[in-house]
């Protein structure tokens, strides 16, 4: 298996509440940027240790909502909130969805949304639709109070805590972030404490997660990559079976396609920790059931080193909250209490 760092934790899933009117493991190596999330880890950079996906193009196209643009109406704006209220994932700025309408860019404009974290901190990068006039975008930024720096080519904006008011810059733009950086060739907007080491990763000035590819073992567990809504890795298991000597967690992804199986991945250094693992998840999997109210018992498998815990697409809302808390299928399994 490919060497694989390590990370205290994850990051935690935002909650996407838009109530706003008011097989083996084989993937080391570069990744080819042949699916959006693959593409995604081409701009993170090396090092990053989590990363959480959400595609929301391709939620939009399953609710039939993909001709929403930002200017839109109250009508429109309140149409996406119901059609969206309880999707288990959204981009960080669908929250602002309302305010932004004013802006020069809104959740509407984005294509997916991809965060990681790592040493530098947390970088979070949209994707934004190719006919986003990024000229534009810069020239409202300043109007609305943003400081600007850098290239032409790559222009970065800086805001004031002290020019808010109520959350938003120039009552438009949302903070955080109070960086943005426009990367127009590539359709992107990045902000996080990691913008300079995005641009060298989109210039090849510095290598990229994708270049790393210490992703990749996770990502070759993923069906349906094209057709992905959300995925959330890490390079960190949180512990191993506590009955195999010296086993070692390696990764942890939940994945999960349009209208496809729910797919979460569980790695492990030998194959005798991965049948450890799921011969130990019965306790937990009841737990996730029982509160979760999930449509399905989750389906468990190994296969090598990985386990595999499955369950429907109707069970994403319930496996992504579960995920942001370690709980269910991504809980730590520990030792029973001698005696108990």
């Amino acid at each position: 298996m490919c060497p694989m760092s390590f990370s205290p934790g994850r990051i935690a899933v935002p909650a996407a509440t838009l109530g706003l009117l008011g097989s083996t493991l084989t993937g080391c190596g570069l990744l080819d940027g042949s699916s959006r999330l693959e593409k995604a880890l081409e701009y993170l950079p090396a090092g990053t240790r989590t990363v959480q996906f959400v595609d929301r193009a391709e939620v939009a196209d399953r609710l039939d909502l993909d001709d929403l643009a930002t200017g839109a109406s109250e009508d429109d704006v309140r149409r996406w909130v119901e059609a969206s209220r309880n999707e288990a994932y959204g981009t960080e700025l669908a929250q602002w969805l309302a305010p932004m309408q004013a802006a020069a860019f809104s959740d509407f404009d984005v294509e997916w949304e991809v965060v990681g974290t790592g040493d530098g901190g947390l970088t979070r990068i949209w994707r934004m639709s190719d006919d986003l006039d990024f000229d534009k975008v810069a020239a409202d930024l300043e109007d609305a109070g943003y400081e600007r720096s850098g290239s032409k080519d790559r222009p970065v904006f800086h805001a004031d805590l002290g020019d808010t008011e109520d959350g938003l810059v120039g009552g438009r733009y949302p903070i955080p972030p109070l960086d943005i950086a426009l990367v127009p060739g590539e359709e992107l907007v990045v902000t996080g404490t990691e913008i300079d080491a995005v641009l060298d990763a989109v210039d090849d000035d510095a290598d990229s997660l994708a270049d790393e590819g210490s992703f990749g073992d996770l990502l070759d567990q993923a069906d349906h990559q094209d057709d992905l809504e959300y995925a959330g890795m890490s390079l960190d298991l949180p512990c191993a079976p506590p009955d195999v000597p010296d086993a070692k967690g390696e990764g942890l992804a939940l994945f999960v396609p349009s209208d496809e199986t729910v797919r979460v991945v569980r790695t492990f250094d030998t194959d005798e920790a991965a049948k450890a693992d799921a011969a130990s998840l019965g306790d937990e999997l009841t737990e996730f059931e029982q509160l979760a109210g999930v449509d399905a018992p989750p389906e468990v498998t190994t296969d090598g080193p990985v386990v595999r815990i499955e369950m429907g697409f109707g069970d994403r809302r319930s496996a992504v909250s579960a995920y942001a808390s370690n709980r269910g299928p991504f809980a730590c399994l520990t030792a029973p209490t001698p005696g108990a």
